[in-house]
């Protein structure tokens, strides 16, 4: 896949586009040695406003598990460039990063070692609120109960901790959370690839609606090609050689 022609920073995004990813790289350690390797060659795609994007990975691969977090900024990508709405992610730092940030949330895959564990569920949905000032206490309770309703968490689980929760129930507590700021783009980074598929096909439907009522965009990384299928509107494949459609 041919690289997108280079922008400047404070270029607009062309119509439609929300995300840009242009020649990212990323390298991690390689096991028992000192070196480091490229964990995936480097790769160049955008995503459209709205748009459901799923990126398939093969699970056998070490380094396709850090490409969710260098496209999300969780690790510092160490080349390329990552532009949301036309504003480059990459080259930002403090409070125009967090700005940013609020538009671009990221949720792993094992939500139960993301969340603190001894923390009530409704304190962790708060956190966010509270973190950016956004609404008075009672606005912020009012938030965080329609966050649940949305993703079927029980009004009786949040005075519960993490700890008292499902694999499953975990995920939706931290797509609840992430969600709760609005942002215009959700990085799902192997989301359900924890879960039984009991648990992880209604999940994917759940985060299908969600994006539709509410118009945002969803980066979707897994290693399951047919739940892939089910929830994007469109697939690419990473390999050795870089990003194919399918």
């Amino acid at each position: 896949m041919s690289a997108p022609a280079p922008t400047s920073e404070a270029a607009p995004a062309p119509a439609g586009v929300l995300l840009h990813v242009d020649q990212l790289t990323q390298a991690i350690r390689a096991p028992g040695r000192g070196k480091k390797l490229a964990a995936f060659p480097a790769v160049s795609f955008t995503q459209a406003v709205g748009e459901r994007l799923a990126i398939v990975v093969d699970p056998a691969d070490p380094g396709a598990a850090s490409l969710g977090r260098a496209v999300a900024l969780i690790d510092k990508p160490t080349g390329g460039r990552v532009r949301l709405g036309g504003q480059d992610m990459t080259r930002a730092w403090g409070s125009r990063l967090r700005t940013l940030r609020r538009s671009l949330q990221y949720v792993g895959s094992e939500g139960r070692r993301a969340l603190p564990p001894f923390a009530s569920v409704q304190a962790i949905l708060n956190e966010p609120l509270q973190v950016h000032h956004l609404g008075r206490p009672a606005d912020r309770r009012a938030l965080v109960a329609a966050a649940a309703a949305a993703w079927q968490v029980n009004g009786w689980l949040l005075g519960g901790r993490v700890s008292g929760l499902s694999s499953a129930m975990c995920q939706r507590v931290a797509l609840a959370r992430a969600c709760l700021l609005q942002p215009r783009l959700l990085v799902c980074d192997r989301l359900t690839d924890r879960l039984e598929p009991a648990a992880a096909r209604p999940l994917l439907a759940l985060l299908a609606d969600y994006c539709t009522s509410t118009g945002m965009a969803c980066l979707l990384i897994t290693a399951d090609p047919a739940l892939a299928a089910g929830f994007a509107t469109r697939l690419l494949r990473l390999d050795p050689s870089g990003l194919h459609a399918v």
